[in-house]
């Protein structure tokens, strides 16, 4: 899976993890991913903050813990939803 890792600079991940989905959670293939102020902020230095950016997003359900029946569906994902 890929993914815009921020540790101490940008990177791409190649290689990141696709996590397996717990009770409730699915798994998202994002098409569109933002980049918005909270991110730019991370990169500063704001709340020490190290990990995958990306808050808001779109994308389609590929895998959730079963009898969803939400598979294919497409989703948005925003931080304040």
């Amino acid at each position: 899976m890929f993914a815009v890792r921020f540790d101490t600079q940008l990177q791409l991940d190649h290689d990141a993890p696709r996590p397996e989905p717990c009770a409730d959670e699915a798994i998202i293939r994002v098409l569109r991913a933002g980049i918005c102020s909270t991110d730019l902020e991370l990169c500063k230095g704001y709340m020490e903050y190290s990990g995958i950016l990306g808050h808001e997003f779109v994308g389609i359900v590929e895998q959730t813990d079963g009898g969803t029946g939400l598979e294919g569906c497409r989703v948005v994902g925003e931080i304040n939803a």
